[in-house]
């Protein structure tokens, strides 16, 4: 039984490395509303491959940290805090109002800023009701509903990162 689990797990993880690309970012590549996917630990992590992610919001990224909470970080500074990580890069597909819609998830993600970052999200389950309290991928999640368009790929009561980084409504960059 333990060989055919640890198997699984390898598999897992030699799987998603061929799969979850990551590139080297360059702010002319961005666009605003993209999202950055930061991958700290090789694909090990609490609730899927990502550890964390931010919302890109022209010249920074809206973010929600441990000690910060949610902040906006300067892109070169969120760039190189964690580097050597993997990052991965995602935008919202073509979609009738989609500028609209992503300056309406802007708004709202540069509104959340001050906010406390949600400890429980990483000491248990990163839970979707918590509004006094937010976590990396509530910030994105909840901006982008707020315009509209829930980029949750399962629609649990949890969202990880990894939850978004599969959602139909995303593309790879």
């Amino acid at each position: 039984m333990a060989v055919i689990l640890v198997t699984v797990v390898v598999s897992v993880v030699v799987v998603r490395r061929a799969t979850l690309g990551t590139v080297v970012v360059q702010e002319d590549m961005l666009q605003q509303g993209d999202i950055l996917f930061v991958d700290l630990y090789e694909g090990w992590s609490q609730g899927g491959y990502w550890d964390h992610m931010a919302f890109y919001a022209g010249g920074g990224v809206v973010e929600a940290t441990f000690n910060l909470g949610v902040c906006y970080t300067p892109l070169p500074e969120f760039l190189e805090r964690d580097r050597p990580a993997g990052i991965a890069v995602r935008r919202l597909k073509d979609m009738p109002g989609r500028e609209e819609i992503i300056q309406k998830a802007i708004d709202y993600a540069l509104s959340e800023v001050g906010k406390p970052f949600d400890f429980t999200a990483t000491a248990t389950i990163p839970l979707k009701i918590s509004e006094d309290r937010i976590h990396c991928a509530a910030v994105v999640w909840r901006a982008y509903l707020a315009a509209g368009v829930d980029l949750d790929s399962n629609d649990g009561p949890s969202l990880y990162p990894d939850d978004i980084y599969f959602s139909p409504k995303l593309e790879a960059i």
